[in-house]
């Protein structure tokens, strides 16, 4: 290629691991666009705490004006590697 030519390729990025992420492409030098897209990472991580906070209130125990039981089991999660248990007062085994 020599200077001046302009050449376009294209690439594909592929997920294929077992957890989601998300991306971002942009001009590593334009700081606006650095800084807005660090600002909606910030505001869908505020977002998803707020939705889990919520989440965690049982809604027909709050309508009731109870709080749950912190000691309360939480229900066993198992996956193709193990068993993972939850015992009452929170550790994981």
């Amino acid at each position: 290629m020599q200077y001046g030519e302009n050449v376009t390729r294209s690439f594909e990025i592929r997920n294929e691991g077992l957890f989601e992420f998300k991306y971002a492409i942009c001009d590593y030098n334009n700081e606006d666009e650095k800084n807005k897209i660090r600002e909606e990472r910030k505001k869908e991580a505020e977002d998803r705490l707020n939705g889990q906070k919520e989440e965690e209130v049982d809604p027909k125990l709050a309508a009731k004006g109870k709080k749950p039981d912190p000691k309360a089991a939480a229900p066993a999660k198992g996956g193709a590697k193990g068993k993972v248990e939850a015992v009452p007062d929170g550790q994981l085994i």
